[in-house]
């Protein structure tokens, strides 16, 4: 038997062995390098976290929405941009933005205009969705860490990434001329709510938003329009 050859069953016992070693390295808590096998679930949880769709819509077909894996790349490249213009730690601010919503997985997206018993309930499942994640992911803790300062708004990089993901969204809706917006009775008067609110004054992405208004009160017809009597 050449040297190069193995049966199909030693290579089947070899890989099983790898499979269980991966296993009881990251359930007891070792920190092991990741075998082929994590990488195999570490595809199916982004495959799952690409399943879970947002209200936002694809500006080129109005009719699909954005999902999770697209919005999180987005805020990923927006903050490798700018980030190093304010001080920030670029690589930790992609890091957050590639990490924030993989809650959402468990939790699923809470739209942000939506009925007020999903969003008081929101914190809890995403805490429950962090817990889960952190009971399958013991082996990548930078991961957990990255989620949980970004919702507790715990570093610079966390508090910028937090507002830049409110600012990202405005965009893609403009992009897609407010239809969104529009499908979901959104006006005017309540965006600017909500993003007053979650937009801090002395964020460095308050001007940006201050822009993008500008530029959006040229626009009204984006949004939903209340009937006048």
């Amino acid at each position: 038997m050449p040297a190069a050859f193995f049966p199909v069953k030693v290579i089947s016992s070899v890989y099983q062995s790898l499979v269980w070693a991966d296993k009881a390295a990251y359930h007891t808590g070792m920190t092991a390098q990741p075998g082929s096998q994590r990488l195999i679930e570490l595809q199916e949880l982004l495959l799952r976290f690409q399943a879970v769709e947002r209200h936002t819509r694809n500006p080129a077909d109005t009719s699909k929405r954005e999902n999770d894996v697209e919005h999180s790349y987005h805020l990923a490249m927006a903050a490798w941009l700018l980030a190093p213009h304010f001080s920030l730690d670029a690589g930790k601010a992609i890091r957050i933005a590639l990490a924030h919503d993989l809650v959402e997985i468990y939790a699923g997206d809470t739209f942000a205009y939506g009925e007020r018993s999903e969003l008081d309930a929101k914190d809890a499942r995403e805490q429950a969705a962090l817990e889960t994640l952190r009971q399958e992911w013991p082996d990548f803790t930078d991961m957990i860490a990255c989620i949980e300062d970004y919702k507790h708004k715990a570093s610079d990089e966390a508090k910028f990434v937090y507002a830049l993901d409110k600012v990202m969204p405005i965009i893609m809706n403009m992009l897609g001329k407010g239809a969104a917006w529009r499908d979901y009775g959104v006006t005017m008067e309540q965006f600017i709510t909500e993003k007053e609110r979650k937009i801090p004054q002395d964020s460095p992405l308050y001007p940006y938003y201050g822009e993008l208004l500008a530029m959006l009160q040229q626009t009204p017809h984006y949004f939903h329009q209340e009937p006048t009597s």
